[in-house]
């Protein structure tokens, strides 16, 4: 269950030339994935807990009235892959209801987070094989000899879909038809919400823990590629964007000013922002034409009516993508 050094260098690496490459562009930008150091981890995991963050709440409402219903709609289910695991806590559900489920595979960009939320997991369901793996899942292969010939899912929580842009939510969609593989399925959650002022709640909470989750991306690049950003002189923002139907983050230079990140000098004008995230909200509509195009098939669709529009969705895998 060991995470490999090569592994951890590998994504150390990706790490120094996203930033680098980011900042250099008109509008800067670091890619949302970076987002997931452990201290970054654990930040999410406490705005999943905070009240005006409802699609954890959500989601776990609904994963808890229709796991007894997924066991009947896929019985033979054997492998649950989760890209982006993070701390796997809805996944647990899942992990003690489906009886014939013989493999977790946890995929995370956090090394050292995901092997202590692998090993607890594997204490606690001893019959289970835990099969963590590092890495950015957009571009990660599973092992053949993890895969079963059928029964394998795909497990996509939390509305991550909605951090990729169409035309990148297409690719992500067929890549994971190749993960599930043939007679394949997905259990994907989507929050098509567009509810301004809940939106905007949501991803600037009271407390500041977004803030700080959004800033803990400077506090790595000063710890990891030896930066010298001025945390009081970045402010987190949360803006929607009504045209395209997404919440977005950005870190916003306070004064003008310049900053060094591995030995490389970067300019930012008062008011200026570094882009760091996307948050899609597709209609059900939207997100079931991308999910065609991709060969998946709707089997079922659990919807919540009690505080917003999120959904979750089972797919079935038809002839495999190309």
């Amino acid at each position: 269950m060991n995470i490999s050094i090569e592994a951890v260098q590998f994504v150390d690496e990706a790490f120094r030339q996203d930033v680098l490459h980011g900042l250099a562009q008109t509008q800067k930008a670091i890619p949302c994935k970076w987002f997931y150091d452990e201290a970054g981890s654990q930040l999410f995991e406490a705005i999943t807990k905070t009240q005006e963050y409802y699609p954890t709440r959500v989601e776990t409402r609904l994963l808890k009235t229709v796991v007894k219903e997924l066991a009947e709609l896929i019985p033979d289910l054997k492998v649950v892959i989760e890209p982006g695991s993070g701390a796997s806590v809805k996944t647990r559900l899942l992990l003690s209801s489906q009886p014939s489920l013989a493999t977790y595979i946890p995929i995370d960009i956090s090394a050292e987070f995901l092997n202590g939320i692998a090993q607890q997991l594997q204490v606690d369901f001893p019959h289970i094989q835990v099969t963590p793996l590092v890495g950015d899942f957009t571009q990660l292969n599973i092992p053949a000899n993890l895969h079963h010939e059928t029964g394998s899912m795909v497990f996509f929580p939390g509305s991550t879909i909605g951090n990729f842009s169409p035309d990148e939510a297409l690719a992500l969609l067929k890549s994971f038809h190749h993960l599930a593989g043939e007679d394949g399925w997905l259990l994907i959650g989507v929050d098509s919400t567009q509810n301004a002022q809940q939106l905007l709640a949501a991803y600037d909470d009271s407390a500041g823990i977004t803030a700080a989750f959004n800033k803990n991306l400077l506090v790595r690049a000063n710890r990891e590629l030896e930066a010298d950003f001025d945390l009081a002189q970045f402010a987190h923002q949360a803006r929607f964007n009504q045209a395209e139907g997404k919440i977005e983050m950005h870190l916003v230079s306070r004064v003008a000013q310049t900053v060094t990140v591995a030995g490389q000098p970067f300019s930012f004008a008062a008011g200026e922002s570094i882009f760091t995230e996307n948050c899609y909200k597709y209609t059900r509509e939207i997100f079931l034409a991308m999910a065609n195009a991709c060969n998946w098939q709707l089997a079922h669709v659990w919807q919540d009516e009690s505080e917003s529009e999120f959904e979750l969705f089972l797919l079935k895998s038809s002839e495999l993508a190309v």
